[in-house]
């Protein structure tokens, strides 16, 4: 939909207002301005689920205008715009966040002291012991996992936060180039996406952006303005990257547990011990013995036990030496699994994995697709506003909730 415009100017000729550029945003080109049916119609249930193309058809059937309608060039761009000014709105918003708190724009506090007294409640001895019944659990065992540094948070005073990373591919700069590159130095480039999903009680809240220091800037906004900062951060990762940038970035806030993904977890362990062992019967035993272990918080004595295998067992020592290193890194992160799943707690990032399928994965991967990063994350950013259901006053108001949603 266009509009005409108009401006008015006062005795001297001088213009006093333009609508082209005081009331409305300025456009490019051939580009219109788009009613709020028709961004919800394209972008909500257009671009969030299918192709641009699929997009601009399913727009010209409801349009009764198969021929010479909407071009999907032109979804593409709107799509790409109203993400660019929803991330360009959630800026503003992080900074007026931070200025209203006493944060410095890079999301320190200034000159306040925060109470981040940790809420953990140890398990004593025979709390355990009724949580794991189990007739083979050691003495050694049992005192090894009390000392475990990984705390168990209370759900009711707990924000669970699940991050994770995801790379859809980049677009070339020039296909000329590319095409008369050398095979051996083609690589793949990717533009990576950070996703956190936000859960307190009944109630979540997605997150995205370019950047894993971006999108923590962003959750710290988000933690402020909901009043959650104080209660027990916790936060599922899949990897050791993940965790340095949360501990750098909230060093100075202490009630906070970082878990490692038990799936992960396993999946890294399987992963290295089929490269360092000889053979699938020896990985499978070993993984019995080992995972046992890992389920328990006994990361020492996993390490100690890679170490006493047999070295007929192992074909690539320093695959054996990687895992080893792989535990030890990990350590501060690997929680008692067993007491969690049996306090009903979680072991998973899989809401965050799953959070990114929504975002990013479904639409911008395994499709042979290639994304600028404004594209990328433009789309993204749409769709967060689909999932956490802020697309009404968005585009009525051009502001968002930024509040969970149950």
């Amino acid at each position: 939909m266009s509009f005409e415009t108009y401006s008015r100017e006062n005795i001297f000729g001088e213009v006093l207002y333009n609508t082209s550029r005081e009331f409305f945003f300025p456009l490019q080109g051939e580009e219109k301005y788009r009613t709020e049916g028709f961004k919800e119609i394209a972008l909500i249930y257009g671009t969030a689920e299918e192709s641009f193309r699929k997009t601009s058809a399913l727009i010209n059937r409801i349009r009764h205008q198969e021929e010479g309608g909407t071009p999907f060039r032109t979804i593409r761009e709107t799509t790409e715009c109203e993400g660019t000014r929803l991330q360009e709105h959630l800026e503003e918003k992080v900074s007026h966040i931070f200025q209203e708190n006493r944060f410095t724009p890079e999301g320190h506090p200034q000159d306040v002291i925060w109470d981040t007294e940790s809420l953990k409640a140890p398990l004593s001895e025979e709390e355990l012991k009724e949580l794991l019944i189990d007739p083979d659990l050691s003495e050694a065992w049992i005192t090894d996992m009390l000392s475990n540094p990984v705390a168990y948070e209370a759900p009711q005073d707990a924000v669970a936060i699940s991050l994770d990373d995801v790379g859809a591919k980049k677009q070339k700069e020039s296909r000329e180039q590319a095409a008369h590159a050398p095979v051996g130095e083609k690589k793949r480039a990717y533009v990576q996406n950070t996703v956190i999903h936000v859960e307190q009680g009944e109630c979540s809240y997605l997150l995205n952006g370019h950047g894993v220091l971006w999108v923590l800037r962003l959750l710290l906004a988000f933690l402020l303005h909901n009043q959650l900062l104080g209660k027990t951060l916790v936060f599922f990762v899949d990897g050791h990257s993940l965790y340095s940038s949360v501990l750098e970035y909230f060093s100075w806030y202490t009630n906070k547990t970082i878990i490692l993904d038990w799936y992960h977890l396993h999946k890294k362990c399987k992963e290295l011990l089929s490269m360092a062992l000889n053979g699938r019967d020896i990985r499978n035993a070993v993984l019995q013995n080992l995972m046992p272990l890992l389920w328990h918080g006994l990361v020492d004595q996993a390490i100690a036990y890679l170490k006493s295998l047999p070295e007929s067992e192992v074909k690539n020592e320093d695959e054996r030496i990687h895992l080893v290193q792989y535990l030890a890194k990990n350590r501060p992160m690997i929680p008692v699994y067993a007491v969690r799943r049996e306090l009903g707690l979680r072991n998973s990032s899989n809401r965050g994995e799953k959070a990114n399928d929504l975002l990013v994965a479904e639409r911008q991967k395994h499709n042979g697709m290639s994304w600028s990063l404004s594209g990328s994350v433009a789309l993204a950013s749409v769709t967060a506003l689909k999932h956490n259901r802020e697309y009404h006053k968005w585009f009525r108001e051009r502001k968002i909730a930024f509040a969970l949603q149950s």
